[in-house]
C-alpha cells in the first residue's frame, strides 16, 4: 500500500496543499506550527474518519475558511483507491472512496491503513486505560470490520444499561436481566479479537524492541480484564466461554453497579499490562525508554497489518527522534524502510538512501 498523492483544502493551517509522495521514507522537515503534523493527520482523517488531536470536526477546518477537504490518492495491489473527505462548520461529514459516496464509516475502513505515531502516543505507556484500549481498537477496526461494528454496538448497550442504572425504574433488576446478556455477547466478540491482536502483538514487539535497545532490555504486554485484577485471560478461547465469563463478572458486580450507578465490568475497562524486564514501564520506566515501547507496539503491528491484508499499512510518525538516543535514532531509520514512512522532523540532516524530504512552511511545501 503506497500513498502516492495528498491534497489539503483549508485543512487546518494548510490552505491548499497538494504533495506527491514516494514510496519509501519521506521525512516532512520544518520548524514547529509550520504544518509537518497537520499534513499527517489529514492523512490519518483518510484512514479512520476522524483526527487524532480532536474529536470535533470543526476544529480541523482553517480559521478563515467555512469547509476542508483532504483527499489521498492510494496505490494498492488490487488497483487505485482515492479517498475523500470533506469537513464543513454547517452540515455533517462527507466521505467519498473513488467518488462514490459512502454512508457508514465502517465502509471506510481498510481503504486506507496507516499505523500513527506521536509524541501523545506515550500516553499508551504512561496514562490511562483508556488509550491502551483506544490503540487497540483503532488498529483491529483497520483489519476488521466485524470489530468496528461490534463495538458500536457494544457502546450502544453498555450506554443504555448505564442509563437504566442512573434511572429511578422501580423493576430495574428485569431490566438489568436483559442488557446483561445483550453486553455480555456483544462484550465478547471484542474481548477475543482484542486477546488475538495482542497474541499476535507479543511476538513482534518483543523482535522490534530488541532491536531498538541492542538487546538491552525485555518486554511483555498481557491484555487484562478488570474481572481479573491478578489474572492475565488466557489466549486462544472461544467466544461462547468469554461471553460465559463476561455474563459471571457482570452478574457479580451488579450490587457494586447500582451503588455507583454505573457499569463497572467488561471491555470497556480492561488494559493491556506492558512491561521492560517484568516491571511496569508507567512506574519504572525513563521517557526515553517510554517512547522506544510505544515505537516498538507501533512497528510490530506492520506484520500484523501484512499478515491480515497482505499489504504493510502506511506508517506515520511525529516527531519521533526526539529524546531518542543517537543509537537508536539511527536503528529506526534502518527499520522504516519495511514499508512507506513519512516522518516529521525540526531538522534531518541524515543522508540516508531511499529517503525524500520535504521543506514544510507556512502550511505549504516549500521549493
Amino acid at each position: 500500500m503506497i500513498i502516492e498523492r495528498v491534497e489539503l483544502t483549508n485543512f487546518r493551517n494548510h490552505k491548499d496543499t497538494a504533495i506527491t509522495l514516494s514510496p519509501g521514507v519521506n521525512v516532512l522537515v520544518g520548524k514547529n506550527a509550520q504544518g509537518k503534523t497537520n499534513l499527517l493527520e489529514a492523512i490519518f482523517l483518510t484512514c479512520v474518519g476522524r483526527g487524532w488531536r480532536t474529536h470535533k470536526d470543526k476544529d480541523m477546518i482553517n480559521f478563515d475558511a467555512e469547509f476542508a477537504r483532504v483527499k489521498t490518492s492510494v496505490k494498492r495491489r488490487f488497483g487505485q483507491v482515492v479517498v475523500e473527505v470533506n469537513l464543513s462548520r454547517t452540515t455533517k461529514k462527507t466521505i467519498k472512496i473513488n467518488n462514490v459516496p459512502v454512508q457508514r464509516m465502517g465502509e471506510l475502513m481498510g481503504q486506507v491503513n496507516c499505523v500513527f505515531f506521536s509524541p501523545d502516543e506515550l500516553r499508551l505507556v504512561k496514562d490511562a486505560p483508556a488509550d491502551r484500549r483506544r490503540f487497540l481498537d483503532i488498529d483491529i477496526s483497520q483489519i476488521d470490520k466485524a470489530y468496528f461494528y461490534g463495538l458500536l454496538k457494544y457502546n450502544k448497550i453498555l450506554l443504555q444499561r448505564n442509563s437504566l442504572l442512573k434511572s429511578k425504574t422501580e423493576d430495574i433488576e428485569s431490566g438489568l436481566d436483559i442488557w446483561d446478556l445483550q453486553l455480555a455477547k456483544a462484550g465478547a466478540l471484542i474481548v477475543t479479537r482484542r486477546m488475538e491482536f495482542v497474541e499476535k502483538l507479543r511476538s513482534g514487539v518483543a523482535k522490534v524492541h530488541g532491536y531498538l535497545t541492542g538487546n538491552k532490555e525485555s518486554i511483555g504486554i498481557d491484555y487484562e480484564s478488570i474481572g481479573h485484577k491478578n489474572m492475565t485471560i488466557v489466549t486462544r478461547v472461544t467466544i461462547e466461554s468469554v461471553e460465559d465469563l463476561l455474563l459471571e463478572q457482570i452478574k457479580t458486580a451488579r450490587e457494586r453497579d447500582l451503588r455507583l450507578r454505573t457499569t463497572t465490568v467488561g471491555p470497556h475497562r480492561d488494559d493491556l499490562k506492558i512491561t521492560i524486564d517484568g516491571k511496569d514501564v508507567r512506574h519504572f520506566a525513563s521517557q526515553g525508554q517510554q517512547r522506544t515501547v510505544a515505537l516498538s507496539l507501533k512497528l510490530a503491528e506492520l506484520e500484523i497489518f501484512r499478515e491480515t491484508t497482505g499489504e504493510m499499512p502506511v506508517l506515520l510518525l511525529d516527531d519521533v527522534f526526539s529524546e531518542l538516543d543517537v543509537e537508536r535514532q539511527t536503528r529506526l531509520v534502518k527499520a522504516l524502510s519495511k514499508c512507506q514512512s513519512i516522518v516529521t522532523a525540526v531538522d534531518f540532516d541524515k543522508a540516508v538512501a531511499g529517503v525524500k524530504k520535504f521543506k514544510i512552511r507556512n502550511g505549504a511545501v516549500a521549493t
